[in-house]
């Protein structure tokens, strides 16, 4: 993998990684992916937005495990992408860039974090996404959105009890993508569960017991 003298994955090593998840990313949209990364790392020291600092491992777990979320998505999908915990902008900002009919709203409680996800927006040539600055965690943190199109976390404390409350935002045909681990599956049977299915999941590549699901609403 080809990295800068900052630790930054160099825009052909995107692009190359897009496509080994069936992605296919243009050059300025693998830059702009790489700008993303280049503030995450540079904010890092004071706002702990990732321990995921080792060029292979970061590149990995934010570019590649993003990019294998995004090929779940249908190419011409279009609407508003719901990130929860955004954080430091992963997977949310690679999802809108894999998916560019998809208007992100990144969601941080943060103020600190919130404000620096205005910026990757803005670094990443997303200026018509938005940062929701709240703790999302019932339906009417969300009531002034659009319906939603596709509602993803990654690692967000309390997912299993959150995402259930928030199907009623989905717009119709809305999918959710969660990054979880082996427990997820059982997690996704208990009842609060039941208006959403598994439609399909992956496994994450190196991680052996995490994988990335997509699910849909039951008719």
């Amino acid at each position: 993998m080809n990295v800068g003298p900052s630790g930054v994955p160099d825009p052909s090593a995107i692009v190359a990684r897009a496509l080994a998840a069936g992605i296919i990313l243009s050059k300025p949209a693998a830059q702009a992916l790489a700008a993303h990364a280049r503030a995450v790392l540079a904010a890092n020291e004071r706002l702990h937005l990732t321990a995921i600092t080792q060029p292979a491992a970061f590149f990995e777990r934010h570019l590649g495990e993003a990019f294998e979320g995004a090929a779940m998505l249908p190419e011409a999908i279009q609407g508003v992408l719901l990130d929860l915990g955004s954080g430091n902008g992963y997977p949310g900002i690679p999802l809108a860039i894999a998916r560019p009919g998809l208007t992100p709203v990144l969601a941080e409680a943060s103020t600190k974090k919130a404000a620096f996800l205005r910026e990757a927006l803005a670094a990443a040539g997303l200026a018509h996404g938005q940062v929701l600055e709240a703790r999302v965690s019932r339906t009417v943190d969300v009531e002034d959105l659009p319906p939603v199109a596709v509602l993803a976390t990654r690692a967000m404390g309390g997912w299993e009890r959150i995402v259930p409350k928030l199907v009623t935002r989905l717009a119709p045909g809305g999918l959710v993508l969660i990054w979880a681990g082996s427990d997820a599956e059982a997690i996704m049977t208990r009842t609060s569960w039941t208006r959403l299915r598994v439609e399909k999941s992956r496994s994450l590549p190196g991680r052996e017991q995490s994988k990335v699901y997509r699910l849909g609403l039951l008719s």
